[in-house]
């Protein structure tokens, strides 16, 4: 399969539509402050959370630990492609991604490719890590599940579609026949930008078959569990700030297969469909109903709102002091370093 081009379907949508993702993020922000403002009327979930802002800040400081766990697993799946960049920089350029994370199949953190690009990453790599990144979560999400079986009638038959994604992806990834045939179903779609963006998505999946054999990923799936033990540990502090008494598993389980609940319904972040997963299964281990909505609200402020809200700065950041510029600072000064040492 031929090489990802330098300028690619996400690139441009990303820059072309930046303004649109700002007016579709004040629009979703608008709606679920409005849907908070209705539910409060008689639930006082507002007015609960109001009185944990001990336990919130704690949910809020796990989360933000957890998204720099997770950035060190793209760092060192961008340094396993022979990418190497400033670790710090790489951090602003992670975090940009979550400015647009509200989007389905978090497909709007592809705006990474961009701010990458200034470190010299090109989009193929990005592409290829965000797959790998993806596909690992997915299985974490569904192990960690497991102590929800008995509050999901069918999680049966949700692993054995997480199960099958997976095999098809790896399949793909190493099998070049099927691969083929991805990108032959993806020539038929209807319309010029859709067969373009299938073209570079498989030629992207054509590129983790490396990086997703056993030996590698290890290393990759230990944090990527860490990084999710974080968020499923923040929401069990929360719980158990409202008085819910969960066992371990049920605790540690719920938020990350609400999370794939809201993957699955391709709404935009999951906003609605997420806490409607945590209220039903806080609602079947026999949580009262305001109180499950407040969980369920008062950790998606403690994780999406604030993951756009780091997404936002740190996006802000980059357009203010792009990357490209720091990189360049620190190859004088390394080279004046270097210059000085051999003087002396």
């Amino acid at each position: 399969m031929r090489p990802l081009p330098d300028q690619h379907p996400v690139s441009t949508i990303a820059l072309r539509s930046r303004w649109h993702g700002f007016a579709f993020l004040l629009i979703l922000s608008s709606a679920y402050v409005a849907l908070m403002l209705y539910v409060d009327r008689d639930t006082r979930v507002l007015s609960r959370l109001a009185e944990l802002p001990g336990t919130l800040a704690l949910c809020a400081l796990l989360v933000l630990g957890s998204f720099v766990v997770r950035y060190q697993r793209w760092y060192c799946v961008l340094r396993v492609q022979g990418h190497e960049l400033l670790w710090r920089e790489g951090l602003r350029a992670y975090l940009a991604g979550f400015a647009f994370t509200a989007s389905p199949g978090k497909a709007g953190e592809l705006l990474r490719i961009r701010y990458f690009g200034d470190l010299n990453v090109p989009a193929h790599a990005v592409l290829s890590t965000f797959i790998v990144e993806r596909s690992l979560d997915l299985l974490i999400i569904t192990v960690l599940g497991i102590g929800t079986t008995a509050l999901i009638p069918g999680f049966g038959a949700l692993v054995t579609l997480v199960a099958c994604c997976l095999g098809v992806l790896y399949l793909a990834s190493r099998w070049p026949w099927l691969l083929e045939q991805l990108a032959a179903a993806g020539g038929r779609l209807p319309f010029a930008w859709s067969r373009r963006l299938a073209s570079f998505i498989i030629a992207g999946i054509g590129g983790v078959g490396p990086l997703l054999s056993p030996r590698v990923s290890l290393p990759w799936l230990a944090l990527g569990t860490f990084a999710w033990l974080l968020v499923a540990l923040a929401f069990a502090v929360l719980c158990s700030a409202l008085g819910m008494h969960l066992s371990w598993p049920q605790a540690l389980g719920i938020y990350p297969m609400a999370m794939l609940a809201g993957a699955a319904s391709f709404v935009p972040g999951g906003v609605g469909t997420t806490e409607a997963a945590i209220v039903l299964m806080l609602s079947a281990a026999g949580a009262n109903m305001d109180v499950a909505i407040a969980a369920a609200i008062g950790i998606r402020l403690a994780s999406l709102w604030l993951a756009i809200a780091v997404g936002m700065l740190a996006m802000t950041s980059m357009e203010i002091c792009p990357a490209r510029q720091y990189s360049r600072q620190a190859s004088a000064i390394a080279t004046v370093s270097t210059e000085r040492a051999s003087d002396s």
